[in-house]
């Protein structure tokens, strides 16, 4: 198709032209809304914004939207740490003993921060553990009471702490050695004590871009007067080209954008630029880790992508202790669904699927697409116009969902996205709504011509990123 720039004229127009059906756009001098419509035109072609538009929309008053992100649930439900020194000169520790103790955060949840901070949820009264498990000793516990107030020190936490009790074949010569792993088991207090101190984790908050979509429509009023073979109406075939661009312009900002504020203009953060921005790589068959604050990246060669390589990273992605949601909305491209939609005896969908083959080997019932051992496997249509595809996990559900954006360099990503944790922020103040609207008949006084413009005034919220991945699969 042919794109030509500036004011279209009658000869401009050609006698293939066809409709989308968005009917007759208004002709007076006015403001409308148009911003349900436009999130229900041809969803297929920006499944994310509809997404958005329909269950995550929480309108904003100010260009500078800033959002709280808490993590207290991951704070209450790990509160693990390490030894930052070794206890007793590394001699072995006895029952009913006190020792000094110094303990970090490094590689561990609850404290301000990994790599060498203070851990704040320490108290007096406060009981943990600490575990050993080897293949010459099995397993090893010393469980110790923290006896004085623990002293941040800024890079590390300092208390006296009693071993209450040694257990395991080895406890007669258990060592506490720097880089132990530590786990909170409680507290415990003598009868007629008073209360005990308390700790509290602060809320962390970040902030994002309202952006501003502008999109143009002009011909000259001969053009528009004119009757045209094909499509009699040729200015209402042209809006409804313009809002469908516009619909994709905001589907590939809250997809690639970066946040950013240059010369005054403002510019919002997509959810696979914010992962890619701030993401670790994960390559091959390498673990995922949890980091506070940071998402997923997984770069995977297609043979790699194995049943048990995604089971292993959705046991990462769906632990409750990350206060994310059971399901994650999974926008992949072409080459990504046609993976997981292949039959090959070494395919994803048929090691899924194993269980039901040995069952019918030996003659028990199966049903199509059903593993109740490993991963369910369906296709429906969803609510939005969109045809899914569910993969029903032990660990959680992913509903993928093709993105026709993701191609080219992009063709082979697949966004992994709480729903739960973003949010479309349209900026909605003073009686005034910004989110898409319709401007008419802006052209200039003395222009013989039509011009209107589709605006929207909108970002992207993103929280807890940890909620959210981006695999990268490389097809041979």
């Amino acid at each position: 198709m042919a794109v030509t720039s500036g004011v279209k004229s009658s000869y401009d127009i050609t006698a293939a032209a066809t409709s989308a059906g968005v009917g007759q756009a208004p002709d007076r001098r006015r403001l409308y809304d148009f911003s349900d419509r436009v999130a229900e035109l041809a969803p297929e072609e920006s499944p994310f914004f509809v997404y958005l538009s329909k269950v995550a929309k929480v309108p904003t008053d100010d260009p500078v939207f800033r959002f709280l992100e808490n993590r207290s649930k991951i704070d209450w439900t790990t509160r693990s740490f390490k030894l930052a020194a070794h206890v007793n000169s590394e001699v072995a520790v006895s029952a009913g003993s006190s020792y000094s103790f110094t303990v970090d955060a490094d590689g561990a949840t609850g404290g301000t921060s990994s790599g060498g901070a203070s851990v704040d949820f320490l108290i007096k009264g406060m009981v943990f553990a600490v575990n050993t498990v080897s293949g010459s000793s099995g397993y090893t516990q010393a469980l110790i009471r923290i006896d004085s107030a623990p002293t941040d020190a800024g890079t590390s936490t300092t208390f006296t702490g009693k071993i209450i009790a040694l257990s395991g074949s080895s406890a007669a010569s258990k060592v506490l050695s720097d880089n132990d792993n530590c786990q909170v088991v409680g507290t415990s207090f003598q009868e007629g004590t008073g209360s005990p101190d308390s700790w509290s984790s602060e809320i962390e908050d970040d902030f994002g871009y309202t952006q501003i979509f502008k999109t143009a429509a002009e011909m000259s009023n001969t053009a528009i007067a004119t009757r045209y073979r094909g499509y009699a109406n040729e200015w209402e075939r042209i809006w409804a080209l313009k809002l469908r661009e516009h619909k994709v312009d905001i589907e590939r900002a809250m997809l690639f954008g970066q946040r950013a504020r240059v010369s005054s203009i403002q510019y919002t953060e997509g959810i696979v630029g914010h992962i890619l921005k701030n993401a670790t790589v994960n390559t091959g068959d390498t673990a995922l880790s949890y980091s506070s604050g940071a998402p997923y990246f997984r770069s995977v060669a297609e043979s790699e992508l194995t049943y048990d390589r995604l089971l292993s990273d959705l046991e990462v992605m769906f632990d409750p202790a990350r206060g994310g949601a059971n399901d994650k909305l999974v926008l992949a491209g072409l080459p990504v669904i046609s993976f997981f939609n292949k039959l090959g005896s070494d395919s994803f969908l048929s090691a899924s699927l194993a269980h039901n083959a040995s069952a019918a080997l030996s003659g028990a019932a199966t049903t199509t697409n059903q593993s109740p051992h490993r991963m369910n496997i369906s296709e429906r249509a969803g609510a939005f116009g969109h045809k899914v595809m569910t993969i029903d996990t032990i660990h959680g559900t992913m509903h993928l969902v093709k993105e026709p954006l993701f191609r080219g360099i992009s063709s082979d990503f697949m966004a992994m996205i709480d729903m739960s944790k973003v949010a479309y922020r349209p900026l909605v103040g003073n009686g005034l709504n910004r989110d898409t609207a319709i401007l008419t008949n802006v052209q200039n006084a003395d222009e013989d011509l039509r011009k209107d413009m589709i605006l929207t005034e909108s970002g992207l919220e993103i929280t807890l990123p940890e909620a959210h991945a981006l695999y990268q699969v490389e097809f041979s």
